[in-house]
This record gives C-alpha cells, structure tokens and sequence, in this order.
C-alpha cells in the first residue's frame, strides 16, 4: 500500500507532463498549418488563423465527446 502511496504523485506528475506535450504539439500543429497555406507569421492574420484552429479543434472535441 505504501508503494502505491510513493508512486502516485510520480505518475500525476508525468500524466502533467506528457498533457503539456501534447497541447504543444497541437498549437505547433497549428501555426505549421497557417504558416503552410501561406499566411505570414508576422502578420495579425497569422495569429487570427492559429487562433481559429485551436477553436475549430475545441469545437470537434466538444461534439465527439457528446
């Protein structure tokens, strides 16, 4: 029982970890995606675009889990 104890906060701490890849992946994803159709990254439509992906993304995510 006691190891179970040591190992949980170990575990919560790399399930933390691999969640923030994860999302880094994504928004890196993104940018790719904008960057890819042309838009430049230096522009306020390039942060619009990523923007509206991570939303587009979230939106899926809500339907499916329905």
């Amino acid at each position: 029982m006691s190891r179970i104890l040591l190992v949980l906060p170990v575990v919560a701490l790399l399930a933390a970890c691999s969640t923030g890849n994860v999302n880094q992946a994504e928004a890196q994803r993104q940018r790719l995606a904008c960057a890819d159709i042309g838009i430049d990254p230096a522009s306020a439509a390039f942060g619009q675009c990523v923007a509206n992906l991570s939303q587009s993304m979230w939106d899926q995510q809500m339907i499916s889990a329905r």
